[in-house]
């Protein structure tokens, strides 16, 4: 709020008797009127001032809103930048191990299989060998079989033999005792017949 300036001694003074000041004095060029002092508080002048200094204040509020804007882009700019190199590197990171896990599980499968391979193998081996110890075996048994039974069948044969040659003595014997039996009674039979006679 502006007041009015306060009136010099001057201007007290009667006109007649008051000295010009300097400052009130004309200058070449320039029309009398209110001193320069008094010109800079005038209403107008402060408010053409403050606009001024409000206008420049917003133009330099508004460039430096501009700068910390581009500024606020830039560290946009540069997280954006950031963050998108660690994705990439993110995903080369996950994409190696991935291709890592893949190649140790193919690796592990190829040695579970080939693990598996032997173990099927060494089984069909030792398969292999017990059938043929089974076979040998049963070759064996059946080899020792028919040896017994040969055996058996000689015995048998034998024992049918020596049985067969004993009854053929025993017939014979039989046969001898009833010739015998027969001439005693053919030679009985003579003696009665002759006794009869």
């Amino acid at each position: 709020m502006t007041s009015s300036p306060p009136a010099s001694r001057s201007q007290d003074q009667p006109p007649a008797k008051a000295a010009p000041s300097p400052a009130a004095a004309p200058v070449a060029g320039k029309p009398a009127g209110k001193p320069w002092w008094r010109r800079w508080s005038d209403p107008v002048v402060v408010a053409t001032v403050v606009a001024s200094l409000t206008a420049a204040l917003i133009a330099a509020f508004v460039m430096a809103a501009a700068a910390g804007f581009q500024s606020v882009k830039g560290d946009v700019r540069d997280s954006e930048a950031r963050v998108h190199e660690e994705v990439r590197t993110s995903e080369a990171r996950l994409h190696e191990e991935i291709q890592a896990s893949e190649a140790r599980l193919h690796e592990e499968i190829q040695t579970s299989e080939a693990r598996l391979h032997e173990e099927i193998q060494t089984s069909e081996t030792r398969l292999t060998e017990r059938i043929q110890a089974n076979e040998i075996g049963i070759q064996a048994s059946e080899t020792k079989l028919s040896e017994e039974i040969r055996a058996s069948e000689a015995r048998v044969n034998k024992r049918i033999d020596d049985l067969r040659v004993d009854f053929k003595e025993e017939i014979k014997a039989v046969n001898n005792r009833l010739d015998a039996m027969n001439d005693k009674m053919d030679r009985l039979l003579e003696t009665l017949l002759a006794s009869k006679s």
